[in-house]
């Protein structure tokens, strides 16, 4: 996770000329997600590459989200979609098997079976599987999000008023102001005698 952070920080603060720590906070929940997956069948050399790629996935899905002006304000998808289907493809690119000859996958320690010896030949079949799974996920997300969200477009619930997003949605609808607020008085008068 510190490394996808690391990877982000070191690419925020190139582009951006400043430090950006809640890019690299998101960088590190990148590299999480990228190992997620594989984090039972792969090596360690090769889950710091996966951290690496997932950095780098995670700042290049934030900024299409920013290039085709969709409001991801805390790189949700950046995170989670891009660096989850990174993740998943990682699984079975740098399964600890030998090469695509022998795939591990989801039986640890042990390659895939057939019979008494490994499966020749699975590893291309356990890649064709994960990128199965992320189009099914794909589908499924796009389906039920369209079902709860079309609706709420539709009948403008979605969208909050040109003023409330001029003075920012924290200002009017939240409330304190700020995370913590003292209330401060001013000390009674104390009279002293002699």
């Amino acid at each position: 996770g510190a490394t996808g952070g690391l990877v982000v920080f070191v690419l925020r603060l190139i582009m951006l000329k400043k430090y950006d720590i809640g890019g690299f906070c998101n960088g590190i929940l990148a590299g999480l997600v990228s190992i997620t997956a594989g984090c039972g069948n792969v090596e360690c050399g090769s889950a710091f590459t996966i951290a690496i790629l997932g950095g780098l996935f995670y700042q290049g899905g934030s900024s299409l989200m920013k290039m085709i002006k969709v409001d991801d304000p805390i790189d949700a998808f950046a995170v989670h979609g891009v660096c989850g289907a990174w993740g998943t493809l990682a699984a079975a690119l740098f399964d600890w098997g030998d090469g695509f000859d022998h795939f591990h996958g989801w039986s640890g320690f042990n390659c895939v079976m057939d019979g008494d010896s490994c499966a020749k030949n699975v590893g291309g079949d356990g890649f064709a599987a994960n990128l199965a799974e992320i189009v099914t996920i794909a589908g499924w997300v796009a389906f039920w999000s369209a079902l709860v969200f079309a609706p709420l477009r539709f009948g403008g619930f979605l969208r909050a008023s040109d003023s409330v997003q001029e003075q920012g949605f924290d200002t009017v609808k939240h409330s304190p102001s700020k995370a913590y607020t003292v209330e401060t008085s001013a000390p009674a008068a104390i009279t002293l005698s002699a």
